[in-house]
């Protein structure tokens, strides 16, 4: 990462930002990607995406908040100073995840203008492909046993050795953790014992109504549960550690390392799970990756294509991580957003050649839309 040593010093002028646009992709009535284009005022431009940060009117507000200070900064001199500033000005989640999408941004049009790919930008080595899991909760469908079965069949079919569902997020008849562990049960039945099935509780239930499920889960033989318990909550993930063998993963919305230290230093977690957007960016994401010397690391990407690359080329820079998150079954079209730049062989994700991330956004989609822009 050139981050260590600082950015390199521009011509007069030449590391200003000459245009920031705002895109919407939408995506499915739940999800829309929102997605950051910086240019400089020679043309180059990065890209970095913001999904998740709240209403895209929210977001939009923020960058226009933000231009009124970018606008006169030489800001690819000072990327550091520059993000780090806005960072201190972060108060939830919108601005964490829009000041991600930025960093992002800034961080591919570094790499891109230096002509190396954003993973050596990063201090990383070549990791030709990542391994990727396919989280199979973004994908249609109804949330029947079955019908999550079939979709968690359908991953496998397509080359994925590992898939995680989020069984407590939809209620159906009965007590939500019963109903909860049949999608369990109907998943592992489906995909058999040879490929790893994740489960994602989204905080969904307390402590006391997931305890009688616990057991069972386990014997499902389970490669982690995630989110059972907030990562800041460190008293109930002891709880937790002490009702279960189950391996323990969180930390999506974590900003800064202390949001995570208390529980890797009490030893409640097992795999941690930052994320470029709610992070600030890949170099707060790297951060959180290394306070758990020792601490599995799965970058946390329920996210379109350029989150997924971005956490692709952190990936193969960030110690101790293993496969990430890659949102299956969502949309057809997904690959064609980047120019077919995303493939994925037999749960293995090509990082794209090229300088940067090695992609570029196709805006010529009738689903992509301008939402804002300084222009």
């Amino acid at each position: 990462m050139r981050a260590p040593d600082g950015p390199a010093p521009t011509p007069d002028g030449m590391g200003m930002i000459g245009n920031i646009t705002l895109y919407r992709v939408a995506v499915s009535p739940r999800t829309s990607w929102l997605v950051l284009a910086v240019s400089d005022r020679g043309g180059v431009t990065g890209l970095g995406e913001c999904s998740d940060a709240g209403a895209v009117g929210l977001v939009a507000a923020r960058m226009s908040a933000w231009w009124a200070m970018l606008r006169s900064r030489d800001v690819l001199a000072e990327r550091d100073a520059v993000l780090e500033e806005l960072a201190l000005r972060v108060t939830g989640l919108t601005d964490a995840t829009v000041l991600g999408g930025l960093d992002q941004a800034l961080s591919d049009l570094a790499a891109r203008r230096e002509g190396v790919p954003l993973w050596k930008w990063l201090g990383g080595s070549d990791p030709g492909a990542v391994d990727v899991y396919a989280n199979i909760n973004r994908a249609g469908g109804g949330r029947e046993p079955s019908d999550v079965a079939s979709v968690a069949r359908a991953a496998v079919a397509a080359g994925f050795r590992a898939v995680k569902l989020a069984p407590f997020d939809v209620p159906g008849a009965g007590r939500l953790a019963d109903i909860g562990l049949a999608r369990v049960r109907a998943v592992r039945d489906a995909v058999g014992d040879d490929v790893d099935v994740m489960v994602d509780c989204h905080e969904r239930l307390a402590l006391d109504e997931l305890d009688p499920i616990l057991d069972p889960l386990a014997d499902l033989g389970l490669l982690w549960l995630e989110d059972a318990v907030a990562i800041d909550r460190v008293e109930e993930l002891r709880q937790l550690r002490s009702r279960t063998p189950l391996r323990l993963a969180g930390g999506e919305f974590a900003f800064a390392p202390g949001d995570v230290a208390p529980a890797v230093e009490a030893g409640v977690v097992d795999v941690l799970m930052p994320d470029v957007k709610h992070a600030g960016g890949l170099r707060r994401a790297l951060a959180l990756a290394r306070v758990g010397a020792g601490t599995a690391v799965s970058l946390h990407n329920p996210c379109g294509p350029v989150a997924t690359a971005a956490s692709a080329h952190l990936t193969a820079a960030c110690p101790g991580a293993i496969a990430l998150e890659y949102a299956f079954g969502e949309v057809g079209w997904r690959a064609d957003l980047v120019g077919g730049a995303e493939r994925i062989t037999d749960g293995r994700l090509a990082i794209a050649p090229g300088p940067g991330l090695g992609l570029d956004l196709d805006k010529s989609l009738p689903s992509v839309t301008v939402v804002w822009s300084t222009r």
